[in-house]
């Protein structure tokens, strides 16, 4: 009997048994994508379609994770190493014809796994994706020399099912607290690291790209919007078309000498603790944008800064019931330190993008006031005005009962150092 035919009838156990080298595991490999691709997407039900791709993924996951590591080994031999590739994701991207950008984030992701048992058992397992595995590479590839096995073991632990940008987060701290460098060696070392680089794509277009400390990087980004001038009515610009205009305004106006400087601060809103402010703490700050900023940064901006309280509101009313509609600045302040952006779980729409929604309508009779206001991404924002769409709870245990059931939970994010690295928690519909 053909082997093709014998396998499904075979155990585990027996079929590699069977097995007697690569080659044949490849081609059971062929023969169980064969299988699932027998299957038409066109054909199948809401469910079994929801399930199949799923269930693709969950295996294309597990996939990556085997080949990172047969690449990781491969690159410890130097196989690539024959008609003059450059490295080992130079080899697969010219072997296979895949990009460039794919192999490498593949080495990256076998170097991360090679760098740690702890994560490699994680990804193997399904505790962690293969893309929230790849996020742990610069923490891990160059492990800092006071991280113990241990502490490896701890971050691995904590991003288990977290996302890519959480994990990321979380390795970036826990590379700063074993690093041994202080504050400022690390903002030295960061700034050392910047640059722009010009590039032409052809058809008369050409590509500008700046690596900037990420303080910096809002400053110029803010600077350059304030350029461009708020969107009117009519402006059917882009965000990424205003910037573009903000800059060549910007320059253009320099190359006049027309530009002054000095007179326009576009606001950089930075979020900090009174103990971090006072130097009693180390806590990071953090803008609107969710961008960390060092606390001795953050010491050294409020020299020039306009400090404001926020939540202990000093002079500012924050309930405004119905004598005023739209949110106040001070009112936003106090949402980008409660909700940190997008309330929705999973979304990382920054505060900086948010709308500010009214859980009770203001047309319904809701109140101006912090404990009935909070922030959505404008998708989500009018995800939540679908018809069917219920908010159940209030700001502080905030969930949304979706049309077909299922209940959402949404609570504050806050400080982006605070968030939980877990999987968003729904509940699915009856």
């Amino acid at each position: 009997m053909p082997k093709e035919f014998l396998l499904p009838l075979l155990t585990y156990e027996q079929t590699f048994a069977i097995l007697v080298d690569m080659e044949d595991a490849l081609e059971l490999l062929d023969l169980a994508v064969g299988g699932v691709a027998m299957f038409e997407g066109s054909r199948l039900l809401d469910n079994d379609l929801r399930s199949a791709v799923l269930g693709v993924q969950r295996h294309i996951d597990r996939l990556k994770v085997l080949h990172a590591g047969l690449l990781h080994e491969a690159d410890k031999r130097r196989v690539w190493d024959i008609a003059g590739y450059r490295d080992v994701a130079d080899w697969l991207a010219g072997v296979t014809k895949t990009s460039k950008g794919d192999a490498a984030s593949r080495a990256r992701l076998g170097a991360a796994l090679g760098a740690s048992d702890a994560l490699k058992q994680a990804a193997e397992n399904g505790d962690v994706s293969a893309a929230t595995a790849e996020s742990l590479f610069d923490a891990l590839a160059d492990r800092p020399s006071g991280a113990s096995d241990a502490d490896v073991e701890e971050l691995v632990e904590a991003c288990k099912g977290a996302d890519p940008r959480d994990a990321k987060s979380a390795g970036e701290q826990w590379r700063d607290r074993h690093s041994g460098e202080t504050a400022e060696q690390a903002e030295e070392r960061r700034y050392a690291k910047r640059s722009v680089r010009t590039r032409n794509l052809g058809d008369g277009m050409g590509q500008l790209t700046a690596i900037l400390p990420l303080l910096d990087l809002r400053q110029v980004t803010n600077s350059i919007s304030h350029v461009a001038g708020k969107p009117c009515e009519a402006d059917e610009r882009t965000t990424e078309q205003r910037l573009a205009d903000g800059l060549v305004q910007l320059c253009i106006a320099y190359a006049k000498g027309q530009v002054a400087g000095g007179r326009e601060k576009p606001t950089l809103l930075i979020t900090t603790t009174a103990d971090a402010y006072t130097g009693r703490t180390a806590d990071d700050g953090f803008t609107a944008h969710g961008d960390r900023v060092p606390a001795h940064l953050v010491r050294f901006l409020a020299e020039q800064a306009n400090l404001q309280r926020v939540l202990i509101a000093g002079a500012h009313i924050l309930d405004l019931g119905r004598e005023v509609r739209y949110a106040t600045d001070a009112q936003y302040k106090a949402l980008v330190v409660r909700d940190g952006g997008c309330r929705r779980p999973g979304c990382h729409i920054p505060a900086a993008w948010c709308d500010i929604d009214h859980l009770l309508a203001w047309e319904d009779g809701g109140a101006t006031d912090l404990d009935n206001l909070v922030m959505w991404c404008r998708h989500h924002h009018t995800q939540k005005h679908r018809p069917g769409v219920t908010v159940l709870g209030g700001v502080d245990d905030l969930r949304l009962r979706l049309a077909d059931g299922t209940i959402v939970h949404c609570p504050p994010k806050g400080n982006p150092a605070g968030r939980s690295a877990t999987r968003p928690r729904t509940e699915a519909a009856a």
